[in-house]
């Protein structure tokens, strides 16, 4: 339990300790490392009633702390996307240590996230515009039967695929480009649909398992997976350079287009997320 402000000075209670704040202490930047099971959450941004990740935290943290405190994501994970690493932050007094905040939150978190680490950070910090890139794994199990223990953990998908092939067809998605014939809609405004890949591994595991990493600034919405089910596409129906081709004329698509997904295949959710948020040194 949480005693609710009533003065200028809070009771924040946790286990059998118990440490009294002032409200109007300063508020310090701090970045929040989080995990998360993407099955059991509407994506990260907060959409009530739904379940997110922005909204669980913020909770823990009013429970924490007495009045809301916003958080703030170095991304928007899509409904279903793992978290490996995702950054978040807020802004709160100074008044526990890191490591002891870390434990509060996960002690009022549901089990599907967890904060792996906290770190006070110097003003200024922002998980989303202090951001210097996002990584994300995308697992296709390329084997059959599929391994129980691998359900919802990778797109099942047993036919033979040309991993040379597709990484010759990943190098034309490579750099700074408008990619708005591989997204969707997401309900909200963007300013853009030009994004920068730095680059994209592919790499077959000995289980079977191919894993597609793609390293960029930003990525819009359902971009990843839609690119995934491009590539995938061009070795199994056409000729790769013809294919290909096609799919990169396409980036550049006229205005009365952007926003759809009309043109590119389509594939499940990436099944391991990692946003990465580099805080300045």
């Amino acid at each position: 339990t949480v005693a609710l402000p009533v003065s200028p000075t809070t009771s924040i209670i946790f286990g059998s300790k118990t440490a009294t704040i002032d409200l109007f202490m300063k508020t310090v930047p701090h970045r929040l490392l989080l995990t998360y099971r993407g099955e059991d959450f509407f994506g990260w941004q907060r959409q009530d009633p739904e379940p997110t990740v922005q909204l669980a935290l913020e909770i823990a943290l009013q429970k924490i702390y007495g009045y809301p405190v916003p958080v703030a994501g170095s991304g928007r994970t899509d409904r279903g996307v793992h978290a490996l690493g995702q950054v978040a932050s807020c802004e709160i007094p100074p008044t526990h240590a890191p490591a002891t905040l870390a434990k509060a939150l996960n002690f009022h978190l549901p089990a599907g996230v967890r904060v792996l680490s906290v770190r006070r950070e110097k003003p200024g910090f922002h998980a989303r515009f202090s951001a210097k890139g996002k990584t994300y794994l995308y697992r296709i199990a390329n084997t059959d039967p599929l391994h129980p223990l691998e359900i919802g953990r990778a797109w099942h998908l047993p036919r033979p695929l040309n991993l040379s092939a597709m990484r010759k067809a990943a190098k034309l998605f490579v750099g700074r480009k408008d990619f708005a014939s591989f997204t969707s809609n997401p309900g909200y405004e963007r300013k853009s649909t030009i994004r920068r890949i730095r680059t994209i591994r592919i790499v077959r595991k000995k289980s079977g398992m191919i894993e597609l990493t793609f390293d960029g600034d930003g990525f819009l919405y359902r971009m990843v997976r839609n690119l995934v089910g491009a590539l995938t596409k061009v070795v199994f129906s056409m000729p790769i350079f013809q294919s290909v081709a096609s799919y990169s004329s396409r980036l550049s698509m006229s205005k009365s287009n952007r926003g759809t997904s009309q043109h590119s295949p389509r594939s499940p959710n990436p099944q391991l997320s990692s946003e990465v948020s580099q805080s300045p040194r």
